[in-house]
């Protein structure tokens, strides 16, 4: 797909330029200039990631009501900082200190600051249930929270460190952590971090291969299940609602009782 083809795609799904650079990980200002032929010959990598971007919010199941121009995350105790200054690799992840949160995705450190008590009792009281489902059924998963580092396709292109993963595949999991992608994982939204989960994420896990991923937002007091492997189970639940696991057979959680336990 050539240039002038994706304008006429852009054009034709209505997505922005910012949208567009959340999906595809391309700076907004390179995305911009993309578009306006500022850039006038960009490279074909761009290219293939604004195509690929423009073609998975199409098949994205929900939205999110905060996405704005901007790419990067708003300043607030729970926000992503992302930084360019030049590739990185896992290398650097390996580098950071113990104590250190910190993702790569094609090559972006995004370096997280602490979430919030609200934020870490609710993956704390996830994790609780989740385990003692597993124990309760003596199944073979694993289940970890952040920090545990991920290396999501296998390589040094990827390296996350979702709020809680469940492993079913145990020959993925290695001292360093878990190489490949987990079989289930959670993330619970922060307010200024929302859009990283909606769609960088989203995007990145769903590419590895990851079964399950749900999106647990205490804002809007639902949870978001994208089910990869059988679309047909992929809905919104509220809080008041029991939620299903489509990995765990048998495991169900309302976030209302989670929340009123806070």
């Amino acid at each position: 797909m050539n240039l002038e083809d994706l304008k006429e795609r852009k054009r034709q799904s209505g997505m922005t330029n910012g949208e567009i650079a959340r999906l595809s990980g391309i700076p907004l200002s390179t995305v911009n200039k993309i578009f306006s032929g500022a850039t006038k010959n960009p490279r074909y990598a761009a290219l293939l990631a604004i195509e690929e971007a423009l073609a998975t919010r199409e098949k994205l199941p929900f939205t999110y009501k905060g996405l704005t121009e901007e790419p990067m995350l708003a300043r607030d105790s729970a926000a992503a900082y992302a930084y360019r200054a030049r590739q990185y690799e896992g290398a650097d992840i390996e580098a950071l200190s113990e104590s250190a949160r910190a993702e790569l995705i094609n090559g972006v450190l995004y370096v997280l600051a602490a979430p919030s008590r609200m934020h870490q009792w609710l993956v704390s009281e996830l994790l609780y249930r989740v385990k003692g489902h597993i124990r309760e059924r003596k199944e073979s998963s694993q289940a970890y929270t952040a920090p545990f580092d991920v290396w999501l396709f296998g390589d040094d292109s990827t390296v996350v460190q979702p709020d809680i993963l469940v492993v079913c595949h145990r020959e993925r999991l290695t001292d360093k952590g878990c190489c490949g992608a987990p079989d289930w994982i959670i993330e619970v939204v922060s307010p200024g971090n929302a859009s990283y989960d909606y769609f960088t994420k989203l995007l990145q896990y769903q590419k590895a291969g990851v079964e399950e991923y749900w999106i647990v937002d205490p804002t809007e007091r639902k949870v978001s299940v994208m089910n990869f492997a059988n679309p047909a189970l992929t809905r919104q639940y509220s809080y008041e609602e029991e939620t299903p696991s489509g990995v765990l057979e048998g495991f169900r959680v309302r976030m209302a009782e989670v929340e009123e336990s806070f």
